[in-house]
Formats: structure tokens, sequence, C-alpha cells
């Protein structure tokens, strides 16, 4: 049976999923308003960088964040090979007042559907992060998290070592979650996982519920269109 890491293409697929969640805070770092906003004062971001929802695989993962978290478009991607979305308080993407919120970033990794594919165990996470130190394991019927010792400050400026990380399995897609927090916030301990948590359930309530197909099919994805909610802030349909 495929697993998350049942075999050596797998475990460099993930890998990649891994080095995925990291590779765009790159373009984020450069004292830009925005997605790290909350690490500076008075930035005042566009409404239009802040997006409600985005679909990917024609429908089949919609990703909403939980109450007062919203994506970052100018890190959004989509293609044949997956997927990566970027959430950060909405305020601060948006610059827009409403539900004050702690500051974090969160990272979706999505992959193509997969037959087969099963949910990955807290091993199998922490293993795939090898050698960093595990502190925590937590399971839901949503999600897998595992809470990591090192490795957040290496990827946030100003970011706690201390992350989170998890996996999902959503009609048939693999998903691959990370939590980021400011040093010392308590989002970067156990407040981190209820968090994320938070996040696996409402991608899960937002996406449809679909018989998974008997072999993997890779959609291309399709050009996003933008409209509005009555937050003002915008939603990506596509």
């Amino acid at each position: 049976m495929f697993t998350w890491i049942s075999d050596r293409r797998t475990a460099r697929v993930l890998r990649a999923v891994a080095l995925a969640a990291v590779v765009p805070l790159a373009g984020c770092m450069g004292g830009e308003p925005g997605a790290l906003g909350f690490l500076a004062s008075g930035s005042e971001p566009a409404t239009r960088d802040a997006l409600r929802k985005v679909q990917m695989y024609d429908g089949d993962v919609v990703v909403r964040g939980p109450a007062g978290y919203c994506i970052d478009r100018r890190t959004l991607r989509r293609d044949r090979d997956g997927g990566f979305v970027l959430l950060a308080s909405c305020e601060s993407l948006s610059g827009l007042r409403g539900h004050g919120v702690e500051p974090v970033l969160m990272t979706i990794s999505v992959m193509p559907d997969a037959p087969g594919a099963t949910r990955p165990t807290p091993g199998e996470i922490a293993a795939l992060m090898a050698p960093a130190k595990v502190i925590a394991a937590h399971e839901t019927t949503d999600v897998t998290l595992v809470h990591f010792a090192s490795g957040g400050d290496g990827v946030l400026d100003g970011g706690d070592a201390r992350h989170w990380r998890g996996g999902m399995l959503l009609n048939g897609h693999l998903i691959a979650l990370a939590l980021y927090a400011r040093e010392g916030s308590p989002m970067a301990g156990k407040d981190g996982r209820a968090l994320l948590t938070d996040l696996a359930r409402s991608i899960r309530r937002a996406s449809p519920s679909r018989p998974v197909a008997p072999a993997a099919t890779e959609t291309a994805p399709k050009p996003a269109t933008d409209g509005s909610d009555s937050s003002g802030l915008s939603t990506d349909s596509g």
C-alpha cells in the first residue's frame, strides 16, 4: 500500500514538500509589508493581497483559514506538481481592522492525488524532519501534528525555534501543514497545536467530500478569478 514515505520516490517528493513550505517565505523577508508585517510596524498592505479562500485541483481541496487568518495572494502557487498557500492574519495582509488574532505564519503544501494514499503517522513526519528533536505529537480525526524543538527561527526572522508541522489526507491529496510564530509566543507551544488543528478542520469543512479515484490523476489548475466577501477581502474561486 502507498504510504506517506513508503518508497524512495515518495520520500523525495515529500522532502520537496517540506522545502516548499520554506522557500516561498524567502520572498517575504525583505521588510515588505504583508505576510511578515507583524514583525514590523506601520505597514499598510493592499486589500487585494488578502484572500479568504482558494481552490486547488478543480476544487478537490479548498483552503480557508481559521477566523482572522487569510491567504497571502502573492505567495500562492498552483501547478500540476502541487500547490502552496501561506496564511497570516487578515489585518496584516489587508491593512483593514477586523478580527484581532495572534500573529503567526501558516503554510500549506498540497500534492497531486495518489492512489491508496494514507495519512502520515507522527513517526513518518518526525523521520521526514530528522534530526530535528520532537517535543510532542498529536493526532485527531482530521490531522497528524508533530511539535519540533528547532528549525522555526531559520524560517521566520525573529521567530521561535519551536514550530509545528502536520499532515492530512483529503480527497486523495496529501497536504503538509506548518506553523511558525514569534519568539516566546504561545503559538509556538500548545496554542499553535490548537490553531493548526483548527486550520485542518477549516480546510476539510470548506472542501467537498469526493470518492477517491482508483488511479492518480493530475489536473491543471484553473485560472484564478477574484471576488470579494462581506468583509471586503478577496475570494479566489479558481
